[in-house]
């Protein structure tokens, strides 16, 4: 049991905080693997005889003021341990029928890198040095360790999210995680030590909540991304969860064993876009390592011990198949006044991956309104044009439907080139139906992005898909067809007379034009060809010059030359 005669002493932005200005109730404080360490304390205040709040009004906890908690037992020859060190952030005054309680709490300075959602863009840099630099931002922060990682992202984008997610994303996809303590930051891979702590079962080990879980424990992890090159699936080494069994403890249970029970003997992560092999093996890494610190979870409570850091060891004997070494991954102190003080260890961590809570992407539509999921499906009512907001398509979504009043919707416009006086511009007509999406899931931000042929398609589909053109209302057409091997350029009347056409024939090597008269030009291997429909005049107002290497032939019914 622990010693009652528990000392505590905490300082003040560096000052010790004599004993006789508070009355310590409880503390509480917290560390974990990639979370901000927290405490808690909760101090008597208030005499109703002086109508004053003798600690709420002193300087001691203000919010901003750098606190420092050490504990020790007396009679034991201990030294004072340092078991928090951080910022008040937030005081709670509760007054009951008996007595007043003052709650305050603390973060560690590193609370900072999680206030706000930030954008940031690094070219051709490491993990490691990203890391660095989230970190530098903040003048306060301290650096103990942090693990060197070998691949260069061309490119790495950090949307909308607070330094400390993005520096925990990146951490965690290397296998590595973010230990924080007493305001130093340290970022490492996991690993088994030679244990700080032995406990053994029937004499140091009395109150622990120990689990074994065969889910999320596999054999192999495979890896995929895009290749671009081969335009398929690209598999990375496949890396054997049981090699990270010395690094990351040991149990009484194979890992083949324990990813049989559930099937799941080999996992498959895809990220179906170009991605380096480097990085798809680090991220198979990074899974192994979850799922291993994920076969054993639970607590071990023990005599306060202030020594005890995330990221040791400690060494567990006589509790059957849950003997062996396993890593810290966290650890809470607790004082109560009258009942001592203890430490929980936490051993193992959860599987689910720290990108994957839902808080840290921002709410749908920045949370200014219920955001919309996915495409809609759109029909084309007419369009808008104005001086404040430029082109605008007028649609109609079965999605919004409302009973009794119209969906019309107005909605932007893309297109392949779009600029100011340039571009290509092809809106759909009224009728047509076309897909539509959100701008930042906003659903007042519509925008169309393409038409679909719904019904009656422009032009007959071959089975060799050789058709492919440009087609109006109005029957006009730009027809590629690479079965024939020709480009043609027509206009026609609604009901397909009166065709004028030029035609480029790369098989025969020639290009045709006609009219609808009748008139045709036809360039080709025998030279040009001229046939009118009436009369033939070449009418030119300077001179005009006909030259041939061979014979010239004029032929007709009549031929005058003047």
């Amino acid at each position: 049991m622990a010693s009652t005669v528990v000392t505590n002493t905490i300082k003040s932005n560096g000052r010790v905080i004599p004993l006789g200005t508070y009355q310590l109730m409880s503390l509480d404080t917290s560390k974990e693997f990639n979370k901000i360490p927290m405490a808690e304390l909760k101090l008597h205040d208030g005499c109703v005889a002086k109508q004053k709040f003798e600690t709420l009004d002193g300087e001691a906890f203000v919010p901003g003021s750098l606190i420092e908690i050490f504990m020790r037992y007396e009679g034991k020859n201990t030294e004072e341990q340092k078991i928090f060190e951080g910022i008040v952030i937030n005081q709670e005054i509760e007054r009951s029928e008996y007595q007043s309680e003052l709650t305050i709490a603390l973060c560690d300075p590193c609370v900072k890198m999680t206030s706000l959602r930030k954008n940031g863009v690094y070219k051709d840099l490491t993990d490691t040095k990203i890391i660095k630099d989230l970190i530098s931002k903040y003048q306060d922060l301290k650096v103990k360790e942090i693990e060197n990682t070998s691949y260069k992202h061309p490119q790495m984008v950090q949307y909308y999210v607070s330094d400390w997610d993005f520096m925990i994303s990146r951490a965690e996809a290397n296998g590595q995680l973010v230990a924080v303590d007493n305001g130093e930051l340290s970022v490492k891979t996991p690993n088994i030590n030679n244990p700080d702590l032995t406990l053994t079962f029937g004499i140091d080990l009395a109150h622990f909540d120990l689990k074994l879980s065969s889910r999320g424990q596999y054999e192999k992890i495979h890896t995929f991304g895009l290749d671009t090159k081969k335009e398929e699936l690209a598999l990375s080494f496949p890396k054997k969860a049981k090699e990270q069994t010395q690094t990351l403890g040991s149990i009484g249970y194979d890992i083949p064993l324990l990813s049989n029970i559930v099937g799941a003997t080999e996992a498959q992560l895809i990220h179906a876009v170009p991605t380096d092999p480097l990085e798809l093996q680090s991220w198979s890494d990074a899974q192994c390592i979850k799922s291993r610190l994920s076969a054993v979870q639970g607590t071990i409570r023990i005599d306060g011990n202030g020594k005890l850091k995330v990221g040791q060891t400690i060494k567990i004997e006589n509790v059957s198949r849950f003997n062996g070494n396993h890593i810290i991954t966290g650890v809470r102190n607790t004082f109560v006044m009258g009942l001592g003080w203890y430490t929980y260890l936490q051993i193992g961590m959860s599987a689910n991956w720290f990108s994957a809570q839902s808080d840290i992407v921002e709410t749908q539509a920045a949370g200014l309104l219920p955001g919309v999921n996915g495409l809609q499906v759109g029909t084309v009512l007419g369009h808008i044009e104005d001086a404040d907001h430029g082109f605008r398509i007028q649609v109609h979504i079965p999605a919004f439907h409302q009973e009794g009043k119209p969906t019309e919707v107005l909605a932007m416009f893309t297109s392949l080139d779009a600029g100011a006086d340039h571009g290509i511009f092809f809106p759909p007509e009224k009728g047509d139906r076309v897909v539509i999406g959100f701008l930042n899931d906003d659903p007042r931000q519509a925008i169309v992005l393409g038409a679909m042929h719904s019904n009656k398609i422009p032009n007959t589909v071959k089975k060799k898909n050789t058709y492919k053109g440009i087609f109006t209302k109005s029957n006009y057409q730009l027809l590629f067809d690479e079965e024939k091997e020709t480009v043609s350029l027509s206009t026609a009347d609604t009901d397909h007379t009166n065709e004028q056409a030029i035609c480029i024939n790369q098989k025969e090597k020639k290009i045709t034009i006609e009219d609808a008269h009748g008139n045709i030009i036809e360039l080709g291997k025998d030279g040009i060809k001229m046939m009118s429909a009436k009369d033939f005049m070449i009418d030119a107002k300077g001179d005009l010059s006909i030259n041939a290497k061979g014979k010239i032939k004029v032929k007709g019914k009549k031929v005058d030359l003047i």
